[in-house]
């Protein structure tokens, strides 16, 4: 029986779709079976010489490299073993997204946003009962097993995104994808975190937008306009908003201190998570894991060595996400990607809470997406210039 399940086991992580669908679920599991997911897909990518192969062999796995390096050598040095930690998941991750970016068929990646989206529905009713048994408690914002109750309303939002983007992009089972939507919605308003919803805003206006949905953009402006009027007239219903000069002041004074540890060492940082490591030198400054902004993060964090080699790894990948927008017709998940982007960089001017297993999994299976449209970028490439010779080759032969 053992010898059975242990080839079935085998069996089963032998199929690239098995390994990107565990990715999938794990994202909604507890952060530890998350993490643990993380080490060992990274793990098992690493030891196979064909799945390594596969997963780096994209423009930017050099500069992504010694990144990598870099950060755990700043790291160790200035003993910041979190960030030494933060440093291997985050190649992990990377990995994982390489790999499944060179193994991803569309319909295994849209079966894995599908998972995302009947996981989110399966977390909507824990989230309620979660809120019903913590009544007694005023403010309490759920978190579940998702640590931070940003992250958790930070997935949900890109979930809603997700559902919005298979509504466009096929119209089929518009009705699962709504209700997928509603549920992501009452899980983020039972965690309370606003900017989220902005982000929600952007993703959904972007992805229309891009998808020259005019109609539905309009509608979709005429919602958000009424729910703000609501929402003015009736600020009660949104109870976070009578602190939201608190959170601007809090948010405020972490950009203060992370200005002035910056200058602690301005050129090469102190490793992932600067803020939350260097806090014990400042100990009235507010506490927190990161600097709450994406251009303050990578500088405090990495100094500006580091941030040019991430910039670097950045631009190598959404160079080829504009070639496929600007090169294809059929580019619906390089619109998505894009989507998120925009959704991403949006929150970050306020919370970095792309920085979780969790939420750091989920953008990069999302991203791992742009390996379809290269593959149908360069099929489209490919057949241009067999036409292109058979064109020369035919007229040479009438000459």
């Amino acid at each position: 029986m053992f010898k059975i399940l242990n080839e079935s086991i085998k069996s089963f992580f032998k199929k690239p779709e098995s390994l990107i669908y565990v990715a999938f679920v794990s994202i909604f599991l507890h952060f530890a079976i998350t993490t643990l997911v993380i080490l060992t897909l990274g793990v098992i990518i690493l030891a196979k010489k064909e799945m390594r192969q596969a997963a780096f062999s994209y423009k930017g796995r050099l500069v992504f490299s010694v990144f990598t390096l870099y950060t755990v050598f700043i790291a160790t040095i200035y003993g910041n073993f979190i960030g030494v930690g933060c440093s291997i998941l985050f190649f992990l991750i990377i990995t994982i997204s390489y790999y499944a970016r060179s193994v991803l068929r569309l319909k295994i990646f849209e079966n894995g946003l599908d998972i995302c989206c009947v996981m989110s529905i399966i977390i909507a009713p824990c989230a309620i009962i979660d809120k019903l048994f913590n009544l007694g408690s005023s403010g309490y914002r759920c978190t579940l097993w998702f640590f931070n109750t940003n992250y958790l309303a930070t997935i949900m939002a890109t979930v809603i995104i997700i559902c919005a983007y298979k509504v466009v992009s096929y119209n089929s089972h518009v009705l699962f994808y709504y209700i997928t939507a509603f549920c992501c919605a009452v899980t983020m308003y039972l965690c309370g975190s606003m900017f989220a919803f902005v982000e929600i805003l952007v993703g959904l206006f972007i992805l229309l937008f891009l998808n020259r949905k005019h109609f539905l953009l309009g509608v979709f402006l005429f919602v958000v306009c009424f729910c703000l009027v609501i929402l003015y007239c009736v600020p009660e219903i949104f109870p976070r908003l009578s602190e939201s000069n608190i959170t601007t002041e809090n948010r405020i004074t972490i950009w203060n201190t992370s200005m002035g540890l910056i200058q602690k060492s301005p050129f090469f940082g102190h490793g992932f998570l600067s803020y939350y490591f260097l806090l014990k030198s400042i100990p009235d400054a507010y506490p927190s894991t990161h600097a709450h902004n994406f251009a303050l993060e990578p500088i405090l964090s990495f100094g500006v060595i580091g941030t040019v080699m991430l910039l670097i790894f950045l631009w190598s990948y959404f160079k080829k996400v504009i070639e496929c927008k600007e090169l294809l017709r059929n580019n619906k998940i390089t619109l998505l990607i894009l989507s998120v982007s925009t959704a991403i960089i949006v929150h970050a001017t306020t919370d970095m809470t792309m920085l979780w297993v969790q939420t750091g999994l989920l953008y990069a299976l999302v991203f791992a997406g742009i390996g379809i449209d290269e593959r149908a970028l360069n099929k489209r490439v490919l057949a241009c210039v067999k036409r292109s010779e058979k064109f020369n080759l035919t007229n040479s032969k009438e000459e």
